[in-house]
């Protein structure tokens, strides 16, 4: 599992062996919180098995989906700069990690100056994510979901036959958490992609992209997403 992190991509294998027994292993159940914002950062975390969202709460409960983080992919690296989280990470399937101590994890990024690099980088990157999604709030609610499927695909989509499928599976509860609307909007949306024929989803709640295009288009607000043959109403929040 280490030698496919692109974090520690530049690693020898006889390294990555001497790193591997100072990780702990965890197993969470879906929605399962792995730590709260607030709590202290005592951590560094990979993603061995399934997906971890992170997410922001407003008052009153409101969950703000930041980054939805794949097999592979790290979290919680901030811990070097931060002494408490500054967000929650919860399962958003049945999901196995990898993690280091605070301690530990500063230790790798003495010891191997390459990967510190690619942490700069990493958090670079995670930062651009959050600022766009955040811009994406005041878009249309279509936009914000086209941007969340194309979004997750990217990180976890398998071409198929019928179309690139996400390897999660995806509630439209889940869906309308991501793109921050109503439950009741997000399926309006994915009906009406499904009816458009831009998206389906199959049982298990796996969607399927099947024109990659039109939905690329909606999610950088280059269509408005309407399949003009059926030219459906709007939809509005």
């Amino acid at each position: 599992m280490l030698s496919q992190v692109p974090l520690l991509a530049d690693l020898r294998r006889e390294e990555l062996l001497a790193l591997a027994p100072r990780f702990r292993v965890d197993r969470f159940q879906h929605d399962a919180h792995i730590f709260h914002e607030g709590d202290a950062a005592e951590r560094f975390w990979i993603v061995s098995e399934g997906q971890v969202k992170i997410v922001k709460y407003a008052e009153g409960g409101k969950e703000t989906v930041l980054e939805v983080i794949p097999p592979g992919e790290v979290f919680g690296s901030a811990t070097v700069l931060m002494s408490r989280q500054p967000a929650t990470a919860r399962a958003l399937s049945d999901a196995v990690t990898l993690s280091l101590s605070v301690e530990e994890y500063k230790r790798v990024l003495l010891d191997y100056p390459a990967v510190s690099v690619r942490v700069i980088e990493m958090l670079g990157e995670r930062l651009r994510g959050v600022i766009g999604m955040r811009m994406m709030i005041s878009e249309r609610v279509e936009r914000r979901i086209a941007h969340i499927l194309i979004k997750i695909a990217s990180k976890c989509g398998v071409e198929t036959d019928s179309g690139w499928m996400i390897g999660v599976s995806l509630s439209r509860q889940e869906i309308a958490e991501l793109a921050d609307t109503t439950t009741e909007t997000a399926i309006r949306v994915m009906s009406k992609f499904s009816k458009s024929g831009w998206a389906k989803t199959l049982p298990g709640g796996y969607v399927v992209i099947l024109n990659r295009e039109m939905l690329g288009k909606i999610s950088r607000g280059e269509a408005e997403g309407r399949n003009p043959k059926l030219s459906p109403p709007p939809v509005a929040e």
